[in-house]
């Protein structure tokens, strides 16, 4: 018994031991920690805890194995745990703060990247608004720009269109060379009345940079000068005048395929068959011509494609070359005079010419009739031509019946001529061959100075009075010229010789209605008539003649038409400067 109750004391002593040594421990740990208390809480109280399980089980341990424990060995035992805990805890501490450092180093991170881009920005915004100050007075067109590959850069705007139009619009600096099979030809701007509109482009191109915001602007002139820009100049040109162009450019190659065409000469039209051959395309020419006049490559080849021989449609030929003869006419109200027109058509019919067609040549004659009005202007009465405007008559000898039948036949031939106004009258044409074969007889006429026998003679008569005729209707001269005698039926400087062949009267109609000549001759007399439709204001015409220098052989005048209105001179005209040989 008493054994028994010494082991139970024992047991209880070794309990009240432990107890000791953890409350000690405890103590221990509790100063330790007192410093760390805030950070290391959760630490304290795991070590606690494990200390009182170790305890704990040492207490098991004991009641099961009941093996001597010492003082020593509790302590060691105490000393492992809390190395052991310690450990723990710090694993534990770095663990829960691992986390939170890795969120800060993406904040600060972030931070970083969010300050490096405003930064960015106001270098941006403090470069745009320094680039937008030095370019706001800019009147230059902006560096990097050209229009048609031409640079224009730096330049103002009248500038801009000054250097374009030298490159562009100038037919010295732009043409353009076309070729093929070793034929070529060149073609101006001219040819085809060609040109670019300039102004829009350059107007186009000042607008680079100044259109938008100003971050707009700036990037658009940076990208500019970096990238450059081109503008186009658009070119304009006539298409009829492009088709003519293109037509002589077909005509120069030796292998074009002609189509059929027509001539009249004379009485008679000429066609000329058709031909197999090349033709040119004229869309993709008037493409590459339009490339290469805006561009620097100024050279293309002829585009074309092969084309096959083409039947002559003669009905379409009869149609175009059919004309109605119109007969000559006037109204009164206003006075105007229409002058007849003849018509033309085949000689044969339509049927006739087809067969014609059917050999095999390269030309064909069609035989053509001319179809005459049956009203004529000349056959217009008086009623068409209400006002005489003026009248002259010279007088001859009738002792010549050659010169006297010459001058009626002269006087024939000019008599109910109508000059339309603009038109000009030729003496010489209406007369036509002067010589036996149309009737005229010998007399006396001037030659080389002299008198002397030649066919036509009175001739130059019929032309004096009609000079003097126009001249009092107050008509424009164009050609003529004296004798080179004085003649005895008009004074110096009146008179106009002509030769049929070297010299010719001719004047021209400058009123604004037709006129219309009447030539008669009488026993000894012809008189020629100028009638037509007065002016609101008419003047009286007389001509002066002065003698300015005579000598044995020689004198020499000058002749005035001298304008009167209401009686008084208006105007003083020098008419003409004529010298004759002294008989």
């Amino acid at each position: 018994m008493e054994k028994i109750e010494e082991k139970n004391l024992k047991k209880k002593n070794n309990s009240i031991e432990e107890t000791q040594i953890i409350t000690d421990l405890n103590e221990i740990i509790k100063k330790e920690t007192k410093e760390k208390q805030n950070t290391v809480k959760p630490k304290n109280q795991i070590l606690q805890k494990k200390v009182e399980n170790t305890a704990v089980e040492k207490k098991e341990k004991n009641k099961i194995e009941t093996p001597k424990t010492t003082k020593t060995d509790i302590v060691k035992e105490a000393e492992k745990v809390v190395r052991n805990t310690e450990n723990n805890s710090e694993k534990s501490l770095e663990i829960k703060q691992e986390p939170k450092q890795k969120n800060k180093s993406k904040i600060v991170k972030a931070l970083k990247i969010i300050l490096i881009i405003l930064l960015i920005m106001l270098l941006a915004l403090i470069f745009s608004t320094i680039f937008s100050l030095i370019n706001i007075n800019n009147k230059k067109i902006m560096d990097g720009v050209s229009v048609n590959g031409i640079n224009i850069s730096n330049l103002t705007k009248q500038e801009a269109i000054d250097v374009l139009n030298n490159k562009l619009n100038s037919n010295e600096q732009n043409y353009i060379t076309v070729y093929r099979n070793g034929v070529t030809d060149t073609v101006y701007l001219k040819d085809i009345n060609a040109s670019f509109d300039v102004e829009s482009a350059v107007n186009e191109a000042y607008k680079i940079g100044r259109e938008g915001n100003i971050v707009k602007c700036n990037y658009e002139i940076l990208a500019t000068k970096i990238l450059k820009k081109s503008v186009k100049s658009n070119i304009q040109f006539d298409n009829n005048m492009l088709s003519q162009k293109i037509e002589e450019i077909s005509i120069n190659m030796p292998d074009v395929a002609l189509g059929s065409s027509y001539v009249i000469n004379q009485n008679n039209l000429i066609i000329k068959n058709s031909k197999d051959g090349y033709k040119i395309k004229n869309e993709e020419f008037e493409k590459n011509m339009i490339e290469a006049f805006s561009s620097a490559n100024k050279n293309f080849e002829i585009p074309v494609e092969k084309a096959q021989r083409e039947k002559i449609d003669i009905e379409k030929i009869h149609n175009e070359i059919y004309k109605d003869a119109k007969n000559a006419y006037y109204t009164t109200n206003p006075y105007k005079i229409y002058k007849e027109e003849n018509g033309l058509d085949f000689a044969i019919s339509v049927q006739e010419a087809e067969k014609l067609l059917l050999e095999n040549k390269e030309e064909f004659i069609i035989p053509l009739k001319v179809i005459e009005p049956s009203i004529k202007i000349s056959d217009l009465g008086n009623e068409a031509f209400p006002n005489q405007l003026a009248t002259f008559t010279t007088y001859y000898g009738t002792g010549d019946s050659g010169r006297c039948y010459n001058i009626y036949l002269a006087a024939k031939s000019i008599t109910e001529t109508v000059v339309m106004p603009g038109e000009t009258f030729s003496y010489n044409d209406l007369i036509g061959e002067c010589s036996t074969r149309t009737g005229y007889k010998e007399s006396t006429i001037y030659l080389n100075g002299k008198l002397a026998k030649g066919i036509g003679g009175g001739i130059c008569q019929v032309s004096t009075t009609l000079y003097n005729a126009v001249l009092g209707a107050n008509l424009e001269i164009v050609e003529r010229r004296n004798h080179s005698l004085s003649v005895t039926y008009v004074p110096l400087g009146h008179d106009a010789m002509v030769s049929i062949g070297s010299s010719d009267f001719k004047f021209k109609n400058n009123r604004n209605y037709p006129i219309k000549v009447i030539a008669t001759t009488g026993t000894g007399s012809v008189t020629c008539q100028i009638y037509g439709l007065k002016n609101q204001t008419e003047y009286d015409v007389k001509l002066d003649t002065k003698v300015i220098s005579k000598t044995d052989t020689k004198t020499k005048t000058q002749t005035y038409k001298v304008l009167y209105l209401n009686g008084k001179e208006v105007s003083r005209t020098l008419l003409s400067t004529d010298t004759y040989k002294n008989h």
